[in-house]
């Protein structure tokens, strides 16, 4: 009774924890770049059970040598699906949408002054003018981040130019009193690949960071960050990339879960009442 009463209350457990991922991906259904997640399980440990060798030890005893009992389940794997949104025309020039696989890298000020890098599939940036240099401007995203540059530096704006980003990532500059069109040197949007993106901890506000906790023993964060090529980087300007989650599949995981957690309920309340009775018995 106390094994049946184990195993339901951790499959509660990691029931809840689906149901939570689920829910949350669904929220994230209108939220751009958003990548949905999904939960899996994994078996405890089983233990053998075998037959005496005593013949009369086993009087009665139909159970077949060699048994395996299970304890539950356990939550295994919150995995990342990093498949491709679908395209959510805005017109505006400083909404970008990666093409395939990439990561923008938003800076953000860090302890000591220090910046401290992210990573986001949502391509809404705005301009945002530079106290420090009247007439130039950063692409900056929701949270106030920058945009970064191939170097790791923020990209930075001059207005006496309309800009234009092409489809490599090169900012395309065109002169506002028509004198010609010209590329900003030295800077280019900053697109990077994540060679294992399990390796993400989400920080909210649509940001990811390399988690520490999740590298192997002497790796670090570059050792998974990979800086894409221009031929390898395929933006669409005035295109947002909308989140990727199928409502339909999410509610339907939704009520399968549910209906798994309230049998390990009702699992739970029978054990309670088959232990009940075996403490009335012994009274």
């Amino acid at each position: 009774m106390n094994t049946s009463l184990y195993i339901s209350s951790g499959a509660l457990s990691a029931y809840q924890q689906k149901i939570d991922t689920s829910a949350n991906n669904v929220a994230n259904v209108n939220t751009t770049g958003f990548k949905r997640r999904e939960q899996s399980f994994s078996e405890i440990l089983a233990s053998q059970v075998n037959n005496q060798q005593r013949a009369s030890q086993e009087t009665g005893r139909l159970t077949p040598n060699g048994i395996r009992v299970g304890y539950g389940v356990r939550t295994g794997l919150t995995q990342l699906n990093l498949e491709q949104g679908q395209a959510v025309e805005t017109g505006n020039p400083f909404d970008l949408m990666i093409n395939g696989n990439g990561f923008f890298q938003v800076g953000t000020p860090g302890a000591n002054g220090a910046q401290e890098v992210s990573y986001t599939r949502d391509g809404n940036f705005h301009l945002s003018p530079d106290t420090n240099n009247p007439g130039s401007y950063h692409l900056v995203h929701a949270n106030g981040g920058y945009l970064l540059d191939q170097n790791g530096q923020p990209i930075e704006l001059n207005d006496q130019y309309e800009v234009n980003i092409t489809s490599n990532g090169q900012i395309q500059l065109r002169d506002k009193n028509g004198q010609g069109e010209s590329f900003l040197s030295g800077q280019q949007v900053g697109i990077v690949d994540i060679q294992n993106p399990h390796v993400l901890r989400n920080l909210g506000d649509n940001l990811f960071a390399i988690d520490p906790a999740a590298l192997p023993a002497g790796a670090n964060a570059a050792n998974y960050v990979r800086l894409m090529g221009q031929g390898e980087v395929n933006l669409s300007s005035g295109y947002l990339e909308g989140s990727n989650v199928d409502l339909t599949k999410e509610m339907t995981d939704l009520m399968t879960t549910q209906r798994g957690f309230q049998l390990n309920s009702r699992a739970v309340s029978y054990s309670d009442q088959m232990m009940g009775i075996a403490n009335n018995i012994l009274k």
